[in-house]
């Protein structure tokens, strides 16, 4: 926000040149709209390759997922023979985009939460502060993180992963706070505990695909074909878990967050969450009377929706970075072939011409006084173009679907008097921002049958 400033706040291209390397900076929805159409001259390849070898993969892998591949060993329908590295994509839209495989992926959700929202296996939580007969206090932020990895991992890859490395998903959640370090590509000297943690992950991955395939249980459909498409590839069991960690880091970095800070911000607004649990009631009025009805809350909840909106409006602080492989034009300025060019999308998130007045603000209602924002090509919290993220309609399902249900079983309040939890504005990340350290939010639940009882 600073650079802007400095600029004149116009939202022209402007550029940073730090130790002999420009970076073009892009704050305009339009500019933004041109460099996510532009596929020939920016490319995305480049970045993805490093992340890659960041992650771990061996030169060799990085290749081979850019290799033309052997028509005959296909496994998912490719007709027009692309590398793995961009077949993958359509791996994931046709598990994540709407249709039967997300509902099945919902559905592994769902059940998860069923099993997790009562006393009982609360009360067995190790972060857990008080638990009576009656309600529980734990710390918030903790708590979605636990349940959102168990439950996306289970969902992903079944229950098996998890019986395998039971301390998975706090090796992972020990990484995911330290990825900046990741993007950032710190010496390895300095990032031990993000190295030793990554490796646990990785490790219990290798284990797991060790197993035969009937032994892994009840996956999603894209872990197994993703696999084999590998394994067509020539990668060894190492090679897969390390591709797969990088999934693995996509599918839970980022719902954990959009869930804590949504049901944050309507603790704090006083009657919110009276609001919403008012308005999804009847999405449990069909069917089992567990399970919400997803067509139900995208279509009939608007408080709901809006409050996500607003959310990962907040919250989103992921930037989209292109390398420009020859001299391009946009809005107006040259981007020199050999540089980068980078969109903040935080900061197309607080433009008043587009958001309104206090756009640093939570506004629950901001969307709802305005549908037309995000037609406005600002508000992208996923990013944009080819490279917009897949995973956007399952996060928003799993934690909409969680608090309707969470709010139907429990009160929800906190614990003590607190301020509201700070983002960490000072790290890089995939989408959505963490907390700062200490800022976790205590909460006490109590359960609906107990308190409406008196």
């Amino acid at each position: 926000m600073e650079s802007i400033n400095y600029f004149g706040n116009t939202r022209e291209p402007f550029a940073i040149t730090a130790a002999g390397s420009k970076l073009y900076i892009l704050t305009n929805s339009k500019d933004v709209a041109a460099l996510y159409k532009n596929t020939s001259t920016l490319s995305f390849e480049r970045f993805v390759q490093a992340m890659m070898r960041t992650s771990g993969s061996s030169d060799y892998v990085v290749r081979k997922m850019y290799e033309t591949p052997d028509p005959h060993k296909a496994v998912f329908p490719n007709p027009q023979n692309k590398p793995l590295a961009k077949l993958a994509r359509e791996l994931h839209i046709y598990q994540l985009f709407p249709g039967k495989p997300l509902d099945g992926l919902r559905g592994a959700f769902v059940e998860y939460f069923n099993r997790s929202l009562s006393l009982e296996p609360m009360s067995q939580y190790r972060y857990l502060r008080v638990s009576t007969d009656q309600a529980v206090v734990l710390p918030l932020y903790t708590w979605v993180s636990d349940l959102f990895i168990s439950a996306g991992q289970e969902a992903y890859f079944g229950s098996m992963l998890g019986q395998v490395e039971p301390e998975l998903t706090w090796a992972f959640l020990e990484f995911d706070d330290l990825t900046w370090q990741v993007l950032y590509e710190y010496p390895k000297i300095l990032a031990r505990t993000m190295i030793k943690a990554k490796s646990k992950v990785i490790a219990g991955l290798e284990r797991y695909f060790t197993l035969p395939t009937d032994q892994r249980g009840d996956a999603a459909w894209f872990t197994p074909a993703m696999e084999k498409e590998m394994r067509n590839l020539g990668f060894d069991t190492h090679d897969v878990a390390v591709m797969m960690m990088t999934i693995y880091w996509g599918i839970n970095t980022n719902t954990r967050r959009a869930c804590f800070w949504m049901l944050a911000y309507m603790i704090f607004e006083p009657g919110l969450l009276d609001v919403v649990r008012e308005e999804t009631k009847m999405a449990f009025a069909d069917g089992d009377g567990i399970t919400p009805s997803i067509k139900y809350l995208e279509e009939e909840c608007p408080r709901l929706n809006g409050i996500w909106d607003e959310t990962v409006r907040m919250a989103a602080y992921s930037s989209s970075v292109r390398y420009v492989a020859e001299d391009t034009v946009v809005g107006g300025k040259i981007l020199r072939k050999g540089n980068r060019v980078m969109v903040p999308n935080r900061q197309l998130h607080f433009d008043e011409n587009v958001f309104g007045d206090k756009v640093r603000e939570f506004k629950s209602t901001r969307f709802i006084d305005n549908d037309t924002i995000i037609r406005t090509g600002s508000w992208r919290p996923f990013g944009g173009g080819v490279t917009m993220c897949p995973g956007r309609f399952i996060a928003k399902q799993a934690v909409v679907t969680f608090i309707a249900m969470m709010l139907q079983r429990f009160d929800i309040e906190p614990a003590s008097k607190q301020n509201f939890p700070r983002l960490e504005e000072g790290n890089p990340v995939l989408g959505i921002m963490s907390t700062k350290d200490g800022d976790d939010l205590l909460i006490r639940l109590t359960t609906k049958q107990i308190r409406s009882s008196h």
